[in-house]
Formats: C-alpha cells, sequence, structure tokens
C-alpha cells in the first residue's frame, strides 16, 4: 500500500524573552504561545529516484538528485537541508504551505521544518520525539546553512501550547505552562495579531550581537530586563489580573526597543499609536522586531473597536487559535485519495 504522509505544526507568538535563546547569550530564558498557523507538509511517493519539493506560497520549486549532492543556492535551502540530514534517498514529491504570511516574525521557517521532517521521520521509519525534531530543526539552520538562528521557535512548533523555556544554548530545558480555561477563552479573545510587513533582521541581528561582544550597557541592560520578563510571564499568565500580562508584554517591548534603532519604523510607530488609542493593555512585535507583526493585548470591552480600527488603516489582522498539539502526523491511502 502506497501512502501519502501528512504533517502540521503551529507558528508561536508573544515570544516573551526572545533574543535570549541564541548563540551569544549564556543563559536565556523564552516564555511563548503556540497559535494554529500552522505550516502543512503533504509527501507522496514517486516512481523515480528524485525528490520534488514544492513551496505552494512562493510558487517555487527544487529538484534533489542525489542528497548526497546537495548545493545550498538560496532556493528552498531548508528544505533541502531537512531531506539531506534525513538521508533520503527515495523518490518523493513534498509539498509546503505555510498559513502565516512570509516574513512574518512567528517562527515560521522554523515551523516548516518541524513539520517536514516529522513527515520524513515517519516516511522513513526513523524515531525522533518532539525534542528531537526540534533540536533537528534549528541544526538545520546552524550546522548545515550557517545562518544565526535561536532555539525557541522549534520547540515551540514541535510542542505546541504555551511554554517556558530555559536556555542554556542550544539545550532548552521546555516546562509546558497549564492555562485554566478562564484564562484560556479570553486569551484567544484579547490577543490581536497584526501583520505588519514581511522583513529580514539579518543587519539588526549582527549590530546586537556586536554591542553585546563589546559590552555595551544599554544592550546588557535591555537583554537583562528581556529574559527577566519571561519569568515574570510565567507567574503573570494565570493571575486574576489581565492587565499584569499587558504590563510585561510592554516592559518587554521597551527593552526590545533599546536594543538597535532599526527595531521600530514609522509603521510600527503608526501601529502602536492606535493600539494605546483603542484600549491596547499590551504590545509587543514577534520575533526578532523591525517588522513582520505584532501582537497586542486588547482591554476587554476594547477588542472590537480596536480590530475594526486596524482593518480601516489598512492592516490585515489573522486569528489567534492557541494549538496545545504541536507537530502532528498522519497518513492516508494513496490509492483511496481522490484527484
Amino acid at each position: 500500500m502506497k501512502e501519502v504522509i501528512y504533517s502540521k505544526a503551529p507558528v508561536r507568538i508573544c515570544d516573551i524573552g526572545g533574543w535570549t535563546d541564541t548563540w551569544f547569550y549564556p543563559k536565556g530564558a523564552v516564555f511563548s504561545i503556540s497559535i494554529d498557523l500552522c505550516s502543512h507538509v503533504r509527501v507522496f511517493p514517486n516512481s523515480s529516484k528524485k525528490i520534488n519539493i514544492y513551496s505552494e506560497n512562493l510558487s517555487l520549486h527544487t529538484e534533489i538528485q542525489d542528497f548526497h549532492e546537495i548545493k545550498y543556492d538560496g532556493n528552498l535551502d531548508l528544505l533541502k537541508a531537512a531531506v539531506k540530514r534525513m538521508e533520503i534517498e527515495i523518490g518523493m514529491d513534498i509539498y509546503i504551505k505555510a498559513e502565516a504570511p512570509s516574513g512574518c516574525g512567528t517562527g515560521t521557517s522554523a515551523s516548516v521544518a518541524v513539520a517536514l521532517i516529522a513527515a520524513l521521520t515517519h516516511f522513513s521509519h526513523k524515531k525522533l520525539d518532539q525534542g528531537g525534531i526540534a533540536e533537528l530543526a534549528h541544526k538545520l539552520e546552524i550546522d548545515e546553512l550557517k545562518l544565526e538562528s535561536g532555539v525557541q521557535d522549534q520547540y515551540a512548533a514541535a510542542y505546541g501550547g504555551v511554554n517556558f523555556m530555559e536556555i542554556e544554548y542550544p539545550s532548552v530545558k521546555i516546562s509546558p505552562l497549564y492555562i485554566n480555561n478562564d484564562r484560556l477563552r479570553e486569551l484567544e479573545n484579547q490577543l490581536i495579531l497584526i501583520y505588519l510587513s514581511s522583513r529580514s533582521s539579518n543587519v539588526m541581528h549582527k549590530a546586537v550581537i556586536d554591542n553585546y561582544k563589546q559590552g555595551d550597557d544599554s544592550t546588557l541592560r535591555s537583554l537583562e530586563i528581556i529574559k527577566n520578563c519571561a519569568y515574570e510571564m510565567r507567574e503573570a499568565i494565570n493571575s486574576k489580573n489581565l492587565d499584569l500580562i499587558g504590563k510585561v508584554m510592554n516592559k518587554n517591548w521597551e527593552a526590545q526597543k533599546n536594543l538597535h534603532p532599526l527595531m521600530v519604523n514609522p509603521i510600527i510607530k503608526k501601529v502602536e499609536k492606535i493600539a494605546k488609542q483603542y484600549g491596547a493593555i499590551g504590545f509587543k512585535l514577534n520575533g526578532a522586531g523591525g517588522g513582520g507583526s505584532a501582537t497586542i493585548l486588547a482591554a476587554i470591552g476594547s477588542e472590537y473597536k480596536l480590530k475594526a480600527k486596524i482593518k480601516e488603516v489598512g492592516f490585515q489582522t489573522l486569528p489567534v487559535k492557541l494549538n496545545f498539539k504541536g507537530v502532528q502526523t498522519w497518513t492516508a491511502d494513496l490509492d483511496k485519495i481522490n484527484f
């Protein structure tokens, strides 16, 4: 029986403590929330020895003749790296689709890598648990592609849920946080995810790392605040006071802005101003910053007019539904699928 393999993995938002999960920071901490903007993978066996990879979002295609001879040329390199590391020698067609917009700052590339590794793990009958999948997904970026990459995104995609992570790079101690039902419904109702623009953070990464290495006081102080915010959010997430969650978000964002001038731009300032005017009690850019998307926590009763204003000025809001399942893989009989 021939099977088609499906997999999907969530992205994360509200990464409190982000920037402290990287190689240059000694001991970091991150809090994040996984949501159902998933990256999807479909793997179909084919009768050749060629491996075709298709990105449906980017309308890109690459072909692999032999995983021993893979060359990284900027065309779907992360996906090629997964095929190489998983030592896939059997012909297949791989289709990738991400629900999060490109450059969203929500860890989409890590989500794609986690979903693909999970599918290939099933295909090759190898044994990798959630932690092993996350670890390998991170290694694709740092070992294969020589990129700057933190570790939080891969673990959020693999495990799902609301997590607190203590990081001694590259090791991660992940602690899933229990969220009571009232707070869960409240978060899904009051959190607003806004897509701002696609962004690349390479220049900012380099500048912040250089400042850290040189012992810049402002950078060191800001990163310490950001790390401590993760611990504060771990305590605040189930507090009776929703405002406390917003205060931690704002504290993290203020410290994040102090890391580099490129952290903010006129678009970000405009959205932040609108958010505050229309009832936001918490605001933070997702990921490294400088663009991408923002997580806003609206005061109860303000969420409707805030969303309306955001749409009125031309920004896109994305659905926020918490994901507690993490990466999932399943199969279907290829002979029974109607094309």
